[in-house]
């Protein structure tokens, strides 16, 4: 899909190879955005999980210029699917979630989930349902055993 000047694509396992050193930086920053997700994902896990097909990341360019990366994992909760935002990073977010954020909702209807969760810091959490829709919040809490 595209707008005057700005595009979203859904990258392909080779799409990822190709703009690899451009997504890792993002990747990485995203997942060290709160100290859960710092110990439960990195971007070479992302990288494995879009080769193989278990998640899809959409590259969002300006002017052909990639500048933001989001990242969906699909998942079964009770028997209902739903979809895990498991990165989400770059510049100028607000111009493509203007652009783009309900065709990926869209397309996440499309492939019958039910909801979508995200996970993150407070401040994040709060950036989420006023920015771009997300209605209920949770804090989790973890020790490291």
């Amino acid at each position: 899909m595209t707008k005057p000047n700005l595009n979203i694509e859904m990258l392909t396992p080779e799409r990822v190879d190709e703009l690899w050193d451009w997504l890792e930086p993002l990747l990485t920053a995203s997942c060290n955005s709160n100290e859960i997700g710092s110990d439960d994902i990195t971007s070479g896990d992302i990288y494995c999980l879009a080769q193989t097909d278990q998640c899809v990341i959409f590259a969002l360019s300006n002017n052909g210029m990639p500048e933001c990366v989001i990242a969906v994992q699909f998942h079964l909760a009770n028997g209902k699917k739903g979809a895990d935002l498991i990165a989400m990073a770059g510049k100028n977010l607000s111009k493509f979630r203007d652009a783009f954020w309900e065709s990926i909702l869209d397309w996440l209807r499309a492939n019958e989930c039910m909801f979508l969760d995200a996970y993150g810091t407070e401040r994040l959490a709060k950036h989420y349902i006023k920015r771009f829709g997300f209605t209920k919040s949770c804090a989790y809490v973890r020790m490291i055993l």
